[in-house]
């Protein structure tokens, strides 16, 4: 019944229009223009509302040059052209609402047997579907649906590939790579990454490097960092929630009368805790392979 009223009152815009002579309003042109928005805001394609659209822009042309007649014949044309694409939206969202349902229904059943990134990725779509039925933006709510559905396969060989390395994961990885030159023997730099994957998916991470890197520079600095790990497929994701630069030492030289003179720079020390999101990073469990030796 409220759908069949939607469509009355346009009905009788049109009426309206047609009978009354020159009576155009700039108000009426502005109600029209709000009619094309909402339904281009709703998800309905630009080849159903362009020539509403374009009929409108001309009766304005025609209002704006005093030439209420054309404006008039333009704004029927318009109004025709409307209740066609409002026609088709009607149309379209009538059986919408119980295909989106049952998308979400069957992610829901799929979510049971998934875990980590997995369900936050459904979670996210989900919240997304929701939020444009709550704007009554149901094309928009169906499109993410589908994509959801769509993607549900995929959800399931990331979960199997994360349970293959689930239980190869926690424990102490190191990271070691010593740098030298040939050109220049004074040149021997130490980086050290320390992995600790420790029980309930918590992450702690050290990293530091000491000795001189190049030519003219030296480095002495360590960096924490605390968090919680998941598995996005075979990738392992961490999630960053503490900071800390123990020590930040540069030295580098600089040309003091002439010579060469070591001169420290040394950066700020700071604890913080991380709630944006700017140190979260991932690994491929195949590059934590490659790179890292598991020790404990």
């Amino acid at each position: 019944m409220l759908r069949l009223r939607a469509l009355v009152l346009p009905v009788i815009a049109l009426a309206l229009i047609a009978g009354c002579g020159g009576g155009i309003k700039e108000k009426d042109m502005d109600e029209a223009q709000a009619r094309i928005d909402q339904l281009k805001a709703k998800g309905v394609p630009d080849d159903k509302v362009s020539t509403p659209r374009v009929h409108l822009y001309s009766a304005r042309e025609h209002f704006g040059k005093n030439n209420k007649a054309l404006a008039k014949k333009e704004m029927e044309s318009m109004e025709a052209g409307l209740l066609e694409a409002e026609k088709f939206y009607s149309e379209q969202v009538a059986t919408l609402g119980p295909k989106i349902e049952a998308a979400k229904s069957k992610a829901q059943t799929e979510k049971s047997s998934l875990s980590g990134h997995q369900v936050k990725k459904i979670d996210s779509l989900v919240r997304i579907v929701d939020s444009f039925k709550t704007m009554d933006w149901l094309l928009q709510a169906n499109s993410k649906a589908d994509e959801l559905v769509a993607l549900l396969p995929y959800l399931k060989e990331d979960e199997a590939k994360s349970t293959r390395i689930r239980r190869q994961i926690p424990g102490e990885w190191v990271f070691e790579d010593r740098a030298k030159s040939v050109e220049h023997k004074d040149v021997n730099a130490l980086t050290r990454k320390v992995f600790r994957f420790q029980p309930g998916n918590k992450v702690h991470l050290t990293e530091s490097k000491k000795g001189q890197s190049g030519p003219y520079l030296r480095e002495d600095w360590e960096f924490n960092s605390w968090g919680t790990y998941d598995f996005r497929g075979d990738t392992i994701m961490l999630q960053i929630s503490r900071f800390q630069a123990l020590r930040q030492m540069f030295t580098r030289i600089h040309m003091v009368d002439g010579k060469p003179v070591w001169k420290d720079e040394p950066g700020p020390t700071y604890d913080s805790a991380i709630t944006d999101g700017s140190q979260d990073r991932h690994v491929t469990f195949e590059d934590l392979k490659a790179d890292f030796k598991k020790v404990r």
